[in-house]
């Protein structure tokens, strides 16, 4: 029996056991389902964390069914270990696959001819469904072998719109980068094809396995630079065994706002320097409005109630300075009720110190409409929304926060008309506004919460449907102040200063994985620097630097170099390991670029993408959607034959074939032609540059 056929036997008998373990699964889930709802509030807890396991294994064991086996390794001891998506024991007990994730894993992805860690050979199990095509096969006791093969096949594999299945083919160095440890933020910087991306995800992956207890619980957060790059990953975490994941854009940092609008190159300066912090904190100051001298307010009942300024003054001079804007604003203004109730009290010849007498007094203040309209004017509540919207379009209210900080040209930069939609660059500062601001909670609120708190501790039947009402990526979806376990941020270049402080409030445990290269940043808000980009986190920054890609052949490499040049940029360190065909060169009218395109051969043997300038972006697209179905725009460009996109959409992507519409248009339409050399460097066999 060949190496193949014996494989075949062995993936055969996987798949057997993982059926088995999912109907086991899925048994046990059942019972619990339909168990009676009896037992204490500890039992039922405990039910309900057993329920989420079983789901949550379920969810593994499911995703594992592609391509479960891939990889076996030899030690020089003779034994014999197969490497999985997920781990697997026989019947007997015996392990029959080892997870990907498992430190006795690591020697699959890190063993060299120079060190290889005690093993003799390393075999790549390629399957198509279930069935084993191939086997690749290394002798780490030869040192002549050559590393890098199999991942340099993987990439000449046609793309079909999702991320490539890299999982058998991580690096060595990127391996190390994946198992690094966890309270810390490490840093991936490298060019375009290092393989950034790919070591995100699965260093995500590996530490919701070897942390589970603690991510389970807290999430983890992945950003990406836009909707078309988060449908070219979604799948990865699922495939790799993991699910329960929140997956952003910038534009979509701050709960019920979703955004990939753009500002104005001069906007986005000013929106994205962290002097925008300051500026939000003055706005905020200014709801306080606490007047400085004696007040008397006429009540409905024609009496009336007064409070001295130095009354006044002590009620704002004890509120704790360290709190939110509404946290303060609630013992302020029962500082001020109280003195009034007091005053009405010895008003009308009753005793102030009997609560009785104090709590109806309170209640006829509370009802009373002047009296909420005057403490309102002294503490005036207001929603982050509402906040920025006014500072943003309001030239008196931005004019005064901003005193001092922004010039009037900068002023200018950043108006707008009220009913203006958020941007990208707006969403930090909604951000901003709602950790000055706090949560806005009224008396009859709390009391409300705090019925609905005390039913839900008395467990009336919560097992009626066993299943949890949200999972932990939906209820840190909803929640602004929500702390994640980890996060990974994709293409980091792109976040603002104020950005990066938004997200190190998600983040303040310090366990960050951030990839990108600075040097292509386009924002002009951009960290220059990673120290700058994450002051925040101190000490606890470990940068790595990837130079080799398999994805770009040297002569696309050349063709992105030189375009980037040209514009004033400076391109990142990059060793290509491929060589590819030459750059074509094209001259074709508009309404010729479609014909153009479709008579490409690579639509049959892969997936191409047609990168246009953004000044033509709308009127390209149109015309090429309208001509024929096959070119996909928006949110549907990512799972299209031919996608066409922008360079920003691009970030992140791969396509077989790219057609690269303008480049001197896209060369000037960021600062020092990154957006050029991102598209150009989107290609992984042909690259197309046409003049219009």
């Amino acid at each position: 029996m060949d190496g193949a056929a014996q494989e075949q036997v062995y993936v055969d008998r996987a798949y057997e056991h993982l059926e088995s373990h999912i109907e086991h699964v899925r048994s046990r889930m059942d019972a619990i389902a339909s168990a009676p709802s009896t037992g204490t509030p500890q039992d039922l807890l405990e039910r309900q964390a057993l329920y989420d396991n079983l789901s949550q294994q379920l969810a593994g064991a499911s995703a594992a069914r592609h391509r479960l086996c891939f990889g076996r390794v030899d030690h020089s001891d003779g034994r014999v270990q197969h490497i999985g998506r997920i781990g697997l024991r026989d019947s007997e007990g015996e392990p029959l696959l080892i997870d990907w994730r498992a430190p006795n894993a690591a020697g699959f992805y890190q063993a060299t001819t120079v060190e290889p860690m005690g093993l003799l050979r390393r075999r790549r199990i390629i399957t198509r469904d279930r069935t084993v095509t191939h086997i690749e096969d290394e002798d780490l006791s030869d040192p002549t072998a050559i590393a890098g093969d199999a991942a340099a096949r993987a990439v000449a594999t046609p793309r079909d719109g999702r991320m490539g299945d890299i999982i058998a083919t991580i690096a060595a160095d990127q391996d190390r980068i994946v198992r690094s440890p966890m309270n810390q933020v490490t840093v991936v910087q490298g060019g375009p094809g290092t393989g950034k991306t790919v070591v995100a995800l699965h260093r995500a992956a590996w530490l919701l396995y070897t942390h589970r207890d603690r991510l389970a619980k807290d999430g983890v957060l992945v950003i990406g630079p836009s909707n078309a790059f988060l449908r070219y990953i979604d799948q990865v975490l699922p495939s790799l065994g993991e699910t329960d994941v929140v997956l952003l854009t910038p534009g979509q940092l701050y709960p019920g706002v979703s955004t990939s609008r753009q500002d104005s190159p001069e906007a986005a300066a000013v929106k994205g320097d962290l002097a925008m912090a300051r500026v939000v904190a003055n706005a905020v100051r200014q709801r306080i409005r606490v007047p400085d001298h004696d007040l008397t307010i006429r009540l409905q009942d024609g009496t009336e109630a007064s409070i001295t300024a130095q009354q006044l003054a002590h009620a704002r001079r004890v509120v704790p300075r360290n709190g939110t804007f509404h946290g303060n604003r609630e013992p302020f203004l029962r500082r001020v009720l109280d003195v009034l109730a007091r005053q009405r009290a010895h008003a009308r010849g009753e005793d102030p110190a009997d609560p009785d007498v104090r709590a109806a007094m309170l209640d006829d203040l509370v009802e009373d409409v002047e009296v909420r309209r005057t403490l309102n004017l002294m503490w005036l509540p207001i929603t982050p929304e509402r906040l920025v919207s006014r500072l943003l379009s309001d030239p008196a209210t931005l004019a005064s926060a901003a005193e001092g900080i922004l010039s009037r040209e900068q002023q200018r930069a950043i108006l707008r008309s009220p009913d203006t939609s958020w941007t990208v660059d707006d969403v930090p500062l909604l951000d901003e506004a709602a950790d000055r601001l706090g949560e806005f909670v009224s008396p009859a609120r709390t009391a409300a919460r705090a019925e609905e708190g005390y039913e839900e501790l008395t467990f009336v039947d919560p097992f009626a449907r066993v299943r949890p009402t949200t999972t932990v990526a939906e209820r840190a979806l909803s929640d602004r102040t929500w702390i994640f376990g980890h996060v990974v941020v994709d293409e980091a270049q792109e976040l603002s200063r104020m950005a990066w402080r938004a997200l190190a409030r998600r983040c303040s445990r310090r366990s960050m994985t951030v990839v990108g290269d600075l040097q292509q940043t386009t924002h002009p808000a951009g960290a220059r620097s990673w120290d700058e980009a994450l002051s925040w986190a101190g000490d606890r920054v470990e940068l790595h630097t990837l130079t080799v890609t398999y994805r770009i052949t040297r002569q696309v490499a050349r063709t992105a170099t030189e375009l980037l040049t040209r514009a004033g940029g400076h391109a990142p360190d990059l060793r290509p390991v491929r060589d590819g065909a030459p750059t074509e060169h094209l001259v074709t009218a508009p309404d010729a670029l479609a014909s153009v395109v479709l008579g490409h051969d690579g639509l049959e043997t892969g997936r191409i993408g047609v990168i246009v300038p953004d000044a033509r972006a709308a009127d390209l697209m149109e015309r090429l959607s309208a001509w024929d179905p096959r070119f996909g725009i928006g949110d549907d460009a990512i799972d299209a034959p031919i996608a066409v996109l922008t360079a920003r959409d691009t970030k992140g992507l791969e396509f077989d074939h790219v057609f690269v519409v303008g480049p001197d248009e896209i060369a000037v339409q960021s600062a020092r032609g990154s957006d050029v050399y991102v598209a150009c460097t989107r290609a992984t066999q042909t690259l197309h540059l046409v003049t219009l």
